[in-house]
């Protein structure tokens, strides 16, 4: 049951990013309270955290506190008759306008909330509240990494591509009237370096998390090596909560908006002969943060656990303690020994 209405809170957060201004207020709190239903059922740990963290970026990516200017230019206008429905609109403007200046105390309300839904899921897990975080993130992590396993055969299309471009190109020396073949006209070679290029920025998109988890970016390691395994994960943890998360979130809300219009406008190529359904390559703009926001928070729940858990599970959750761009993520050994003695 707890499974289900996970799944339910991510269908509904995806729903109100698409709709209009209007009822977010309604889909909000159904969206709210089917999220502490599930943390009260005991869901599946992976895809209860999933939906925690998708509904927090749809609940405030959606605005659902500031009216936008069409909407409000749309009341104003209407405020300025005469009869009830003047005086709806004007009580209309007057909530909205209230609401604007608590629109931070709000967000962090529902960020607020969605970190006690957490917390209440784990205390129900099971296994107990740690391993049901533990657990959860490797479930999560697993899922980046697939992502980034089967996104990596785009590489074999994005050869061929290349491939046939530069013969196509090195093939009309020889036959100048291959231009007026089929073929050529098909597959110009505008469109061939713009699916190039589309694919390629599919296949770092949806492999962000999966760097992410593997731990194959770029680190200060002659700092990082220098530091306690305690503070590596403490700097983990800050960094996921203060930069990456929240950078995913704003990406997302953006790109989301970015997408829909161009979605909006069936917008093409600026080139006559490219590519057309131009929204199709920048939907993986917030699809590829949503994956490395999974990601992240993955490796967040891991930190929680290693600073904050039993000595038993620290060893399971101590990868981001280690040094792996020294090459010593195999043999890496957590000293625990300060934790015990704290």
């Amino acid at each position: 049951m707890g499974t289900f209405l996970a799944l339910v809170a991510i269908a509904l957060s995806f729903v109100m990013m698409n709709m209009p201004f209007g009822p977010h207020f309604t889909v909000l709190g159904v969206m709210l309270i089917v999220l502490l239903g599930a943390a009260i059922f005991r869901p599946n740990g992976a895809w209860f955290m999933a939906s925690a963290l998708l509904v927090g970026f749809c609940s405030l990516g959606a605005a659902p506190f500031e009216a936008p200017r069409a909407f409000l230019r749309d009341f104003t206008r209407a405020a300025r008759g005469d009869g009830p429905e003047a005086e709806a609109a004007q009580q209309t403007i007057a909530f909205y306008e209230t609401l604007s200046s608590l629109i931070w105390p709000l967000e962090l309300a529902i960020i607020a909330f969605i970190l006690f839904t957490i917390v209440l899921a784990a205390r129900r897990g099971q296994d107990g509240s740690f391993s049901f975080l533990l657990k959860a993130s490797d479930a999560i992590g697993e899922f980046t990494v697939k992502v980034g396993q089967w996104t990596s055969l785009v590489y074999i299309p994005m050869i061929i591509i290349i491939f046939y471009d530069v013969v196509q190109r090195k093939y009309l020396e020889f036959n100048p009237n291959f231009v007026d073949s089929f073929m050529f006209q098909t597959f110009t070679s505008t469109k061939l370096q713009e699916m190039q290029w589309h694919l390629h920025a599919i296949l770092f998109l949806l492999c962000f998390g999966f760097g992410y988890i593997k731990d194959a970016h770029v680190r200060i390691e002659l700092v990082r090596e220098k530091l306690r395994p305690n503070t590596r994960v403490w700097i983990e943890l800050l960094g996921c909560s203060v930069f990456l998360i929240p950078y995913c979130f704003l990406i997302y809300t953006y790109g989301f908006e970015f997408a829909r219009k161009s979605f909006d406008i069936l917008e093409g190529s600026a080139a006559l002969t490219g590519l057309p359904y131009r929204f199709i390559i920048k939907g993986f703009l917030p699809v590829g943060f949503v994956v490395l926001a999974l990601a992240a928070l993955a490796v967040w729940l891991k930190c929680i656990v290693y600073l904050f858990g039993p000595d038993y599970l620290k060893r399971q959750a101590s990868y981001y303690a280690g040094t792996h761009h020294a090459d010593l993520a195999e043999s890496f050994e957590p000293d625990t020994s300060t934790e015990k003695a704290s």
